[in-house]
């Protein structure tokens, strides 16, 4: 599940932003698996102090990486973070089996 998250967004601009993003994605057969992500307002500032907003991605697909980086590259700063996702074992054995 492609994970997006927005970093230095102020609040009245994200809405926009996602709404942006989900326009964009509409088309892709992979957009019914993202999830957005909206946490407390943040402020992203780089070193002399200037506002630095992005937008960060997660995904376990190379494919979808590189998908994300070709639709999204206009709308804001990206992070293309390529994960590595292990769901939650129940601690039985055939649980163990399958994910050995």
């Amino acid at each position: 599940m492609p994970t997006i998250e927005f970093f230095g967004v102020p609040r009245e601009e994200r809405a926009t932003l996602e709404k942006r993003v989900r326009e964009l994605l509409a088309g892709e057969e992979f957009r019914e698996d993202c999830v957005f992500v909206t946490a407390a307002d943040s402020l992203v500032l780089d070193w002399q102090g200037r506002s630095r907003p992005f937008i960060r991605v997660s995904t376990r697909s190379e494919e979808r990486a590189d998908r994300f980086r070709k639709l999204l590259h206009h709308t804001c700063d990206l992070e293309i973070v390529r994960i590595d996702f292990q769901p939650m074992a129940d601690g039985s054995p055939d649980e163990e089996q399958h994910n050995g």
